[in-house]
C-alpha cells in the first residue's frame, strides 16, 4: 500500500544523505514522509521560545518580497482592511499561534518540526511560481486534511511579515472552529453567496492570520462553489485582505464534488493520506481527477508506521 510513494521519498533521502545513507523515517504523528514536489530541504524549524526575536524572513529562504508587498506596491492598495477584522483570541487558552499549534499537537516536538519543514517547502514553492491559494483534501475521510490545514496557517503564520488566511470549505463536515476552539461568524455559505462581507464574516487570531469559519451545512454545497459569484467573492476577499497564501480546508475528493467545482479557485492542491487505509488507488484515482486542471504539490502520509 503506498509503496511507490514511499520509495520516491526513500529514494530522495538516500541522494540527499549520499550513497550508503541510511533514509529517515517521517512518520506523520512523528514526521512527514512525503514532501511537498519531492524536496528534502535543510530543517528550519523554528520552534523556539516565542517570545526570543523573531528571524529575518531570508532564515526561512525566502528571499523575494511577499505577495501582499508586491500588491500593494504595485497596486498601491490599502491593507487596512486586514486591521478592521474583529480580533478573537486564540482557543484552547492560547496565546500565541505557537502555543496553539502547540496545544493542537499535544505538545509534540516531532509534529512541529514536521510542520514547519512541510511550511518551508510549501512557501518556497510557491514563491518561484507565484502561487497562493492552496486546497488541501484528502481521498476518503478521516485521513486528517483539516488538522493539516490548521497546523500550516498556523505555522506560516508564524513567519515575520506573512499573513494568513484559513478558509473552512469544508461545509459537509466543518471542523476548524471546533480544532482551534474559536468562536465568530460560521455560515461560510452566506459569506460566499455574497450576503456577508469578509470584515463580517473573518475573524483574526493576531497580527498574520485570519480564520473563515463554518458550522453550517447547506444542502448543496458544491454548487455554491460553482458559481460565479464565489469566485467574486473570494477575489475580493483577496484584494481586500493582500493574504500571502490563503489555505482552503475541503472535503475528501472521492466522496465528494466540492474541490473539482472549486478548482478553478486554486493554484495547487496538497493530498493527505492515511498511510494505514488510504488505497494506492484511490490516490491513482485523485491524480487523474486533477491532472491537467490544477498542480498536485504533493502527497502527505499521515499516521506513517515506525519501521
Amino acid at each position: 500500500m503506498l509503496e511507490r510513494y514511499v520509495e520516491t521519498a526513500t529514494r530522495s533521502a538516500r541522494r540527499m544523505g549520499g550513497k550508503g545513507s541510511k533514509p529517515a523515517a517521517l512518520p506523520f504523528d512523528l514526521e512527514l514522509t512525503r514532501r511537498v514536489n519531492g524536496q528534502y530541504m535543510p530543517s528550519r524549524w523554528s520552534t523556539g521560545d516565542p517570545d526570543m526575536p523573531r528571524p529575518a524572513r531570508a532564515e526561512y529562504g525566502l528571499t523575494e518580497p511577499t505577495v501582499a508587498a508586491q500588491a500593494a506596491a504595485m497596486y498601491g492598495l490599502d491593507a487596512g482592511s486586514w486591521d478592521d477584522l474583529v480580533r478573537v483570541p486564540f482557543g484552547h487558552g492560547a496565546q500565541s499561534a505557537l502555543n496553539a499549534q502547540t496545544k493542537l499537537a499535544g505538545g509534540d516536538q516531532r509534529i512541529l518540526r514536521a510542520m514547519d519543514d512541510l511550511r518551508t517547502q510549501l512557501l518556497q514553492t510557491l514563491q518561484s511560481e507565484v502561487w497562493n491559494r492552496i486546497a488541501i483534501t484528502a481521498p476518503t475521510s478521516g485521513c486528517g486534511a483539516t488538522f493539516t490545514a490548521v497546523n500550516l496557517a498556523l505555522s506560516i503564520s508564524r513567519i515575520p511579515d506573512y499573513r494568513a488566511v484559513l478558509m473552512d470549505l469544508n461545509q459537509r463536515n466543518p471542523a476548524v472552529s471546533k480544532m482551534l476552539d474559536l468562536r465568530g461568524p460560521g455560515d461560510m455559505n452566506r459569506f460566499l453567496s455574497g450576503h456577508v462581507t469578509a470584515e463580517d464574516h473573518l475573524i483574526r487570531c493576531d497580527d498574520s492570520l485570519a480564520v473563515g469559519l463554518n458550522r453550517a451545512r447547506p444542502q448543496n454545497p458544491s454548487e455554491t462553489l460553482l458559481a460565479r459569484q464565489t469566485a467574486e467573492v473570494l477575489d475580493d476577499m483577496i484584494g481586500a485582505l493582500n493574504p500571502d497564501i490563503v489555505l482552503y480546508d475541503m472535503p475528501p475528493m472521492l466522496e465528494h464534488d466540492d474541490l473539482e467545482a472549486f478548482l478553478p479557485q486554486v493554484d495547487g492542491v496538497l493530498l493527505v493520506a492515511d498511510a494505514a487505509r488510504t488505497l494506492r488507488d484511490q490516490i491513482t484515482e485523485c491524480e487523474r481527477r486533477l491532472e491537467g486542471k490544477t498542480k498536485l504539490l504533493g502527497v502527505i502520509l499521515n499516521r506513517t508506521r515506525r519501521p
